[in-house]
């Protein structure tokens, strides 16, 4: 008699414990390592060959084998079953996707917690009109669908509005540009209808105090405010973005209900990351976070197929600077795998540098790699190196209280 487990389930090794990833139903269970290493077992070997499963002191494992059955995990057989598997394999080819572009470093707000240091009267752009608009198409050449203007503040880009028109014309599916909206114009919005272009903002309260002193630049808040208004009002995509840090900790509530009440999506605010001038301890809030790492873990087929060969997050994305510096994430600062003023863009995507970082699986990360739930977990590798004492890429995440060489989630 033989035991297998179907093939929409995968086992997970961990160092003490191991998982079931169920990727029809989405749940992931765990098992302890007599578990582990019995269901391992029986995917090559007869129980006969196991255990005698007529000795009374054995039924124990056999009910584990039958709940596993009764939750359509696995099945017992008379005659072994081809071993065979009809599980598609993942492909380790990883294309473009998604691009932003750093316009610029200059912005009109100076804002405590800038992960590029942008500011007023930075002169440091380096990459010219000509360059921007021959990337839009290399980009849209080998893959990508959708793109974001960023800076600084991209509207103190001044030929922003070719850029995008050039993206329109390449048949870009997604045009977004993420802007502080205190200088957006009528005009601005009319253009925005024209191209179909998405709009993103960030507030960081609900009151002009608390924000624009986090942006250092008074009036801000009325400004930004009062064009969402009229982006609203023009029928525009709208996406609303904060950031919580020590000045605006108890505003988490406040500008959820904004959201609420304006009609855009409504999401937990994020946390300060430690980059730029936002890697600064004295930033960090006291009393928020985000929700910890924790049970129950969610999968499916694409998920965990993508998740045992590339980062969850990274792969087919890239920001390029103003300096021309490409790197995997706009928070990863210091992960520069090549400048387009000396390549070309098709030549950095397909070089080592960046398709390290795509493939960049919890395999590599400091005791993820021992994890059973590697492949369910979501991760921010920005973040995990900024919170790390050694700025280490492949540190684990701060937030994490599993310890998987106990198997016990620990008090944080």
């Amino acid at each position: 008699m033989f035991f297998r487990l179907h093939n929409h389930c995968h086992i997970v090794k961990g160092a003490k414990r191991g998982a079931i990833y169920n990727v029809h139903s989405g749940k992931v269970l765990s098992i302890n390592k007599g578990a582990l290493e019995l269901i391992t077992e029986c995917q090559s070997s007869p129980l006969e060959n196991l255990m005698d499963i007529s000795d009374p002191n054995n039924q124990i494992f056999l009910k584990f084998l039958n709940d596993l059955i009764s939750k359509e995990l696995g099945s017992m057989y008379i005659l072994e079953p081809d071993n065979s598997s009809n599980r598609t394999e993942q492909t380790n080819d990883q294309t473009l996707e998604f691009l932003w572009l750093e316009l610029t470093s200059n912005c009109n707000n100076r804002c405590l917690h800038c992960y590029a240091t942008s500011g007023p009267c930075q002169t440091t752009d380096k990459v010219s009109l000509e360059r921007w608009l021959s990337l839009i198409s290399e980009a849209r050449q080998i893959g990508a669908t959708a793109i974001q203007l960023i800076g600084g503040e991209p509207l103190l880009y001044p030929n922003w509005r070719q850029l995008i028109e050039k993206a329109s014309q390449e048949g870009y599916d997604y045009i977004e540009v993420f802007t502080n909206a205190t200088t957006l114009t009528d005009n601005d919005i009319e253009f925005f209808k024209q191209y179909n272009v998405n709009v993103a903002t960030t507030i960081y309260a609900d009151n002009a105090a608390v924000h624009d002193q986090i942006t250092l630049n008074p009036g801000s808040f009325a400004k930004t405010f009062s064009n969402i208004k009229k982006i609203l009002a023009a029928d525009l995509p709208l996406r609303i973005a904060s950031i919580i840090m020590k000045p605006n900790e108890n505003e988490v509530e406040n500008i959820m209900k904004l959201c609420g009440e304006l009609g855009v999506e409504v999401n937990p605010p994020d946390v300060v990351r430690p980059t730029g001038r936002g890697d600064d301890k004295d930033l960090l809030p006291k009393n928020y976070s985000k929700p910890p790492i924790k049970p129950p873990f969610h999968t499916d087929n694409e998920s965990f197929a993508r998740a045992t060969t590339f980062h969850s997050c990274l792969a087919g994305k890239l920001a390029i600077t103003s300096d021309g510096d490409v790197i995997p994430c706009i928070f990863a600062r210091n992960q520069a795998c090549g400048n387009i003023l000396e390549k070309s863009l098709k030549s950095i995507v397909h070089g080592e540098a960046l398709q390290q970082c795509w493939h960049t699986t919890k395999d590599k990360v400091e005791k993820c790699k021992d994890c059973e739930y590697r492949y369910a977990c979501g991760d921010c590798r920005p973040l995990a190196q900024g919170s790390d004492s050694s700025k280490r890429w492949l540190a684990c995440s701060s937030e994490c209280s599993y310890n998987p060489y106990t198997g016990v989630w620990e008090e944080k």
